[in-house]
Order: structure tokens, then C-alpha cells, then sequence
């Protein structure tokens, strides 16, 4: 295998191009009885003198889109608190961050659902970051006024992140009731989930 790869090589090809051009010169020219070690001496330094094809450079792992948009999410809301808005942008830009760490932790349950996905990454990686620089470059950032506004695009941004979430809450509760009637139809009822576990055999109310 590695013979077979040399001979395909960039170097290996360069020194026979050179060689052979040494045998055509001395058929036309001449060069006497060294011209096959003309021919050599072609080959060799063809080969050695010809740099090897640049290996790609390996490519680095890509980060996973939760981790990524968690370290953005930290990001944004450093720089934000770094300015000591007033409270009501801290108190909005906190629930904002809660309910994106919530998705986050639950990123594989939106397999189904891309769009929901696209929504957090826009959120995450598009518009808290430009509605925090926009408020931050803004020379009455603690105005009233300002912080009002801010208030009201975190309570935006927030509130499509909740939704997201309220819909992954509705899917787990579906899944443990979707459970629950299971083992009801398979083992019936079941001492201590029921109640009337006091009553149930293995029960001792003095432990």
C-alpha cells in the first residue's frame, strides 16, 4: 500500500517527469556514458526538492448547539449586568435566562421540532444580544424610559421561550399520564398509590 501511494505522489511524479526529460536531452544533445546518472541525479532531486501536499488541517469538533447558545445566553446577560440596569430589566432578563435553561436542558426533546429550535437560537444568538447592545449604546440606558422598552422586548423574548417550555411540560405530563394508565390497565391498582395505601397489605403506619 505505501509503495502504490509513492508512486501516485506528487514527488515520485515530479522526479520521473525530470528523468525523462535528462534521456530526451541526451538523445538529442548527448551527454555520454553518465547520462543515466544524469537520469538519477534528475529523479532524486525531482523528488526530494518537491514538498509534499499540505495535509488539511483538522477540523475542530463543533459544539453542540445547547452548549453554544448557553455560553452566549452568559455572555449577554454578564455584559447586560455589568451596566446595572434598573430592576426591571435585571428581574426580566433573569426569568428570560430561566426559561432558556430549562429548553436547553431539555434540547433533545425538540428533535420533532425544528422550528422550535430555530426560535431559540434566534432568541439566544440574534436578538438578546442586539436588543442588549442597542440598550446598552444608548447614552439614557438608565432612563426610565429606556429600561421600560428594554423591559418590554425581555418580556417579549421570554414569553416565546415559555411557550417552548410550557409545550415540552405538556409533552412529559402527556407521557406520565399515557404511563400511568398503562400500569392501571396492566397491574391495576397498586398499593401506595392510591388512597387507600394506609389500608394496603405491607403497609406499617408506625414506620
Amino acid at each position: 500500500m505505501g509503495s502504490s501511494n509513492y508512486f501516485l505522489s506528487r514527488k515520485n511524479q515530479v522526479g520521473l517527469l525530470l528523468a525523462i526529460l535528462v534521456v530526451a536531452l541526451h538523445l538529442v544533445i548527448g551527454f555520454g556514458v553518465f547520462w543515466p546518472v544524469a537520469a538519477l541525479a534528475a529523479y532524486g532531486a525531482g523528488a526530494v526538492l518537491t514538498p509534499a501536499p499540505r495535509q488539511q488541517a483538522l477540523q475542530a469538533p463543533m459544539t453542540p448547539t445547547p452548549q453554544l447558545l448557553s455560553g452566549v445566553l452568559r455572555e449577554t446577560s454578564s455584559k447586560l449586568f455589568r451596566a446595572k440596569p434598573p430592576a426591571v430589566v435585571v428581574a426580566k432578563a433573569k426569568e428570560l435566562e430561566s426559561n432558556v435553561r430549562f429548553v436547553l436542558s431539555e434540547w433533545d426533546h425538540l428533535d420533532s421540532t425544528p422550528e422550535h429550535r430555530q426560535t431559540m437560537w434566534n432568541v439566544v444568538k440574534v436578538y438578546y444580544p442586539e436588543i442588549t447592545t442597542t440598550f446598552l449604546d444608548s447614552p439614557q440606558h438608565s432612563d426610565g424610559r429606556a429600561a421600560a422598552v428594554m423591559a418590554d422586548s425581555l418580556t417579549t423574548l421570554a414569553s416565546a421561550v415559555d411557550r417552548i417550555k410550557t409545550g415540552i411540560l405538556d409533552d412529559n405530563l402527556r407521557a406520565m399520564d399515557s404511563q400511568a394508565q398503562f400500569l392501571r390497565t396492566e397491574l391495576g391498582a397498586l398499593p401506595g398509590l392510591n388512597d387507600g395505601f394506609e389500608e394496603a397489605e405491607g403497609y406499617d403506619r408506625r414506620s
